[in-house]
C-alpha cells in the first residue's frame, strides 16, 4: 500500500446527506427513523411511538460512497459517527483536484470542498492573494458557485496595514499636553545644546 492510498479523505456534508438519503430509501419504516432524519425532540419521538426508554436506538445505516469504481462503506450505529467519516483518498486523475488539501493556515489538511462548505470566502482569499499553488487554485476555480465569492473578494477594498503606534514616552505625553517639567526641559536642552540653554 502506497503512502497516497493511506492518506484519508473526509466526507463532505453533501456526501453524508446524499448517502443517508439513499440508505433510508431502502430502510423499512420504523420508530427510530425520526431520530436520524429530523430535529424532532426525543420526548416527541417517544410520545409519537409510545417508547418508554430514555431515547430510541437509532437504526443502523450503511453508507456507501462510490468513486471511480470503488466503494467506500461505513456502518453507522450513532448519528454522531456521520460527522467523522474518512476514506482512503481516490487518486484517480479526475478525482485528484477534489482531494487536494489546504497546505497551510487554519484549514491546513482539510480538502478544498470541505473548506468550501465551512468558509468559501477563505478560498476566495487564498485564490486571489497566495502566490503559486496553481493546482489548488485550479481546484478552487472548479467549485460550483465560487465565481460569486471570487468577484466579491475582488470588489472588497484592500485593507492596508496602518503604521504601528508606539507607546508614548512621558516626554511625548508632556509635550502633547503642553506640560513641560523641569527635567524634560533640561533633557531637551542637553540634547540640543549640550547643556542648559
Amino acid at each position: 500500500m502506497s503512502i497516497e492510498e493511506i492518506i484519508m479523505q473526509q466526507w463532505t456534508q453533501a456526501e453524508v446527506k446524499a448517502a443517508i438519503e439513499k440508505a433510508f430509501a431502502n430502510e423499512p419504516e420504523g420508530a427510530n427513523r425520526d431520530y436520524w432524519t429530523t430535529d424532532c425532540p426525543v420526548p416527541e419521538i417517544r410520545k409519537k411511538y409510545g417508547l418508554k426508554r430514555l431515547k430510541p436506538d437509532p437504526v443502523n445505516i450503511v453508507l456507501v460512497r462510490e468513486c471511480c469504481g470503488k466503494q467506500f462503506v461505513h456502518l453507522l450505529k450513532q448519528k454522531k459517527e456521520a460527522k467523522s467519516l474518512k476514506d482512503p483518498r481516490c487518486m484517480e486523475p479526475q478525482c485528484r483536484l477534489k482531494v487536494l488539501v489546504m497546505p497551510f493556515g487554519k484549514f491546513a489538511g482539510l480538502t478544498i470542498p470541505l473548506v468550501y462548505e465551512q468558509q468559501p470566502s477563505y478560498l476566495a482569499w487564498f485564490h486571489e492573494t497566495v502566490e503559486g499553488r496553481d493546482e489548488i487554485k485550479e481546484a478552487i476555480r472548479a467549485l460550483d458557485g465560487i465565481e460569486a465569492h471570487l468577484a466579491a473578494f475582488r470588489q472588497k477594498p484592500r485593507q492596508r496595514s496602518s503604521p504601528r503606534k508606539l507607546n508614548p514616552t512621558q516626554q511625548d505625553v508632556e509635550w502633547l499636553m503642553g506640560k513641560f517639567s523641569a527635567s524634560t526641559i533640561d533633557k531637551v536642552c542637553d540634547e540640543l545644546f549640550g547643556g542648559e540653554g
